[in-house]
């Protein structure tokens, strides 16, 4: 049984980091070990947070929505249900044994994670694939039921099973899946290539470039790192040699994959709300994380965040036996540590206000509606 402890003892270890958080910090910070605290820190920096919230019974509320902010892997629940959907459809099979080398082949060694505590090296770990430090298999023609790429994805929010699923479904199958939730043309890149692009900015395109110049560039490169050895050789004395600066680590961040509080509550709602086999496949996957927390006398608690320096990203449902879901979706920007730190309170705030009036109230209030 998965369980919380293990593989969420925060909202960290569901949305792992990309990159190392510069040390942001806010003036007179409210004590966030508390809910008091994180509703005080809300409603302080009310503009720093995007918001969807509906229990289920009625009661819904929405701040600044619409705002694009970066995503993170919160956009991971877009994969899940494409690959769910190629499942139901019979054009994959959950059982196919794939080569873990060629799901290495998406991992650049970096940006998961602290070196030995990275997400992929948890997956593989948790899979019981030795590898070394950069996670990377020490036995590349090991293999694994590609239905385990996809639940580590989830799990343990692994970048490589992202881009190895986008790589084997293709991006029209992920734009299908986002449209069910209302999403058009989701921000969908490469995790492996958009780390690539920061430890070798001379392949950025210029500032203010088109999202679809930003994301081929990206592309390319990832594509760049699983097939040409030599590239991949430069890659950790890059890291070494010319690691990014704060400022150019927070201006990464902002620059890369986008999406709204509006757009994530959409898809969470269509995941969460059908009953199609696709969907059902997509909730089992992402309620096993959090299967001890559940609601008493709720179905399911369905969860996926993600954060990047100076963003923190939840995307929760409750599911009920007798009534519909509640979603709840929030975008946090010009995150701190803190804010990381004490990112399970968050979270079980959120979850609270999708059962709980007295909470939902509360929440609401905070960001001043």
């Amino acid at each position: 049984m998965l369980t919380r402890r293990r593989l969420l003892t925060s909202v960290a270890a569901a949305g792992a980091a990309t990159i190392v958080a510069p040390s942001l910090a806010l003036a007179d910070p409210p004590d966030q070990s508390t809910p008091e605290g994180w509703l005080a820190r809300l409603a302080a920096h009310r503009d720093d947070v995007s918001a969807v919230f509906s229990d289920g019974t009625g009661r819904r509320f929405s701040h600044l929505a619409d705002r694009s902010l970066t995503i993170a892997s919160a956009i991971k629940v877009v994969h899940l249900l494409a690959y769910t959907t190629a499942v139901a459809r019979g054009r994959l099979d959950p059982d196919e044994r794939v080569r873990v080398g060629d799901w290495d082949a998406r991992h650049p060694y970096l940006g998961d994670g602290l070196v030995g505590q990275g997400s992929h090296l948890k997956a593989l770990t948790y899979l019981g694939i030795p590898c070394d430090e950069y996670g990377v298999a020490k036995d590349p023609e090991r293999c694994v039921p590609l239905h385990s790429i996809a639940e580590t994805m989830i799990y343990f929010s692994d970048n490589s099973a992202a881009d190895y699923l986008r790589a084997r479904l293709g991006d029209r199958a992920l734009r299908e899946a986002a449209a069910r939730g209302g999403w058009r043309m989701p921000d969908v890149r490469m995790f492996g290539g958009e780390t690539l692009l920061l430890y070798f900015p001379e392949y950025c395109p210029p500032p203010r470039s088109p999202v679809v110049v930003r994301r081929a560039a990206g592309d390319a490169l990832s594509n760049r790192f699983a097939r040409d050895p030599s590239f991949r050789a430069q890659v950790l004395p890059r890291a070494a040699g010319k690691p990014p600066s704060v400022a150019a680590i927070l201006a990464w961040s902002a620059a890369t994959g986008q999406g709204s509080a509006a757009q994530l509550s959409g898809m969470h709602h269509e995941i969460a709300a059908s009953r199609d086999r696709a969907a059902v496949l997509a909730q089992e996957i992402l309620a096993a994380p959090l299967a001890r927390d559940k609601p008493s006398g709720s179905k399911a608690l369905l969860y996926k965040g993600g954060n990047l320096p100076g963003f923190l990203v939840l995307g929760l449902d409750v599911l009920w036996p007798d009534r519909r879901p509640g979603t709840g979706t929030i975008f946090l920007k010009n995150s701190t540590p803190e804010d990381l730190q004490y990112g399970g309170v968050l979270q079980q705030l959120c979850i609270d206000a999708l059962y709980r009036p007295d909470t939902f109230a509360a929440l609401e209030r905070a960001l001043g509606h």
